[in-house]
């Protein structure tokens, strides 16, 4: 009996820790979101007006609306999550699902008909876009986030496995920021090196998203997540909403999109009308990309010592401190190239944490409430990523308009004006605000208690 035990708690997911190997797995499906990611969140916008000649303010309504159906769509998926059951998990079965449909639909968002007219090309764009981020992209990445409390209920495992995620995932979006601009411009720099530069990306997101499904497993499957799945969407949905540190969370996650939106979208423009040259654009990713990688890297021992919300609270000050100092020197390649590094250093805590606090969070709230709603809490924060992005471009778009902006090569004062304040006051104001969250956010100091509190009462054993 003695034995039978030790070998029970031996396979206890709480216990089991995820090789080297899955680990680097895991991320590599981050490596490959971030390929469709880093297209969608600036260049694509870069390639509709400045390529295809269609006006920012169309271009930023399209995404509004786009944004808003992507946040609906976050809810729907994580509900079906919750009800497909598969030989390959609840997470995983996904990657595999949605790998293919994720790089054609990626490469579709750039066959745009050059001869159509302004009706056809915003509802061309309007299906696509959809089509790839709403519906594809959704489906893909959000059974893939919802992955790694799935694979081991270790909380010091639980926290590696993300930083390995957040470590790995600027890599897609590093290549694919500094990389494209200036390979498209020398393959011609017109539609069909935007087609063929994106299937090429394509392709190979297919294969590492292949090697995440391959080199995972999902090992954890609690009592309390299974019987939430019974319960009516109102019920759970009422859970959420009073679990305080889910709606900090989703803010927190809301606000790093209005960050990211205006950085990816702005910036191309930013390189071209303020620093001379569009390919300035990915001197600026690498800058910003290199050291925030690192940073996460060298994360694990941080989190241990100083916590985590001290530490998306330090970034978050940093970052906005560093954006300030832009002002004074906004057109100078080497100044802004180090406030970029400053920047990436300053929001690494926040991408190597976001995910673990959700997981945090889902306990907190099973915890207060009784209530597990594991995939609801991962797809429910990213509504407000949706939202924050969809209305961030829309205004953005708006504002561009208004400025003047016309794409073409020279633009008017009042346009590059514009784009100077929307690059730097737009994260300074966001950064703030995670500021001012992160200051309420108190989950850290009540979480060993919790689990304890937990374990005590059998509120995290798992199913039969």
């Amino acid at each position: 009996m003695a034995t039978e035990k030790i070998r029970r708690n031996a396979a206890d997911p709480a216990n089991i820790k995820t090789s080297i190997w899955e680990k680097i797995s895991y991320g590599m499906g981050d490596v490959a979101c971030n390929v469709v990611f880093a297209l969608t969140s600036g260049l694509v916008t870069y390639f509709y007006t400045n390529v295809m000649s269609v006006s920012a303010g169309l271009v930023g309504m399209i995404m509004l609306f786009s944004r808003l159906f992507d946040g609906l769509s976050d809810v729907a998926i994580g509900l079906i999550m919750d009800r497909v059951h598969s030989k390959h998990g609840r997470g995983r079965a996904w990657v595999l699902w949605m790998a293919i449909p994720y790089a054609v639909t990626a490469v579709l968002l750039f066959c745009l008909p050059a001869g159509a007219t302004g009706t056809v090309q915003a509802a061309y764009i309007f299906v696509t876009y959809n089509l790839c981020t709403t519906v594809v992209y959704t489906a893909l990445n959000l059974p893939y986030g919802a992955m790694a409390p799935l694979m081991t209920s270790n909380e010091q495992d639980l926290a590696k496995i993300n930083l390995f995620r957040m470590s790995m995932s600027p890599i897609g979006n590093m290549i694919v920021s500094a990389a494209t601009l200036p390979v498209i411009n020398r393959m011609g720099g017109d539609q069909a090196a935007w087609i063929k530069v994106t299937l090429i990306y394509s392709i190979v997101a297919v294969g590492m998203l292949l090697w995440c499904f391959f080199g995972t497993k999902e090992r954890v499957n609690t009592q309390a997540a299974q019987d939430a799945e019974t319960l009516p969407i109102g019920v759970r949905m009422g859970a959420l909403a009073k679990n305080k540190y889910f709606l900090m969370i989703l803010c927190t996650a809301l606000f790093l999109s209005v960050y990211q939106t205006v950085n990816g979208t702005c910036g191309t423009y930013y390189a071209q009308y303020i620093l001379g040259n569009n390919e300035y654009y990915s001197v600026l990713n690498l800058a910003e990309s290199i050291p925030g990688t690192i940073a996460i890297m060298l994360l694990a021992p941080f989190i241990a010592r100083f916590g985590k919300r001290n530490l998306v609270l330090c970034g978050a000050l940093l970052t906005t401190a560093a954006q300030l100092t832009l002002l004074f020197v906004p057109a100078n390649p080497t100044f802004a190239c180090v406030i970029a590094a400053l920047r990436g250093i300053g929001k690494a805590p926040l991408f190597g944490c976001i995910f673990t606090m959700m997981a945090d969070v889902v306990n907190f709230g099973h915890w207060k409430t009784g209530i597990r709603v594991q995939a609801l809490v991962f797809s429910a924060a990213t509504v407000g990523q949706k939202f924050g992005g969809g209305i961030t471009g829309a205004a953005v778009g708006k504002l561009m308009d208004a400025s003047g902006f016309t794409g073409l090569a020279s633009e008017i004062p009042s346009a590059v004006s514009m784009v100077e304040n929307l690059y730097i006051w737009g994260p300074v104001l966001s950064w703030i605000l995670i500021a001012l969250l992160m200051f309420a956010y108190k989950l850290d100091k009540e979480y060993s208690g919790i689990l304890s509190d937990m374990e005590r009462r059998g509120m995290l054993k798992q199913a039969d």
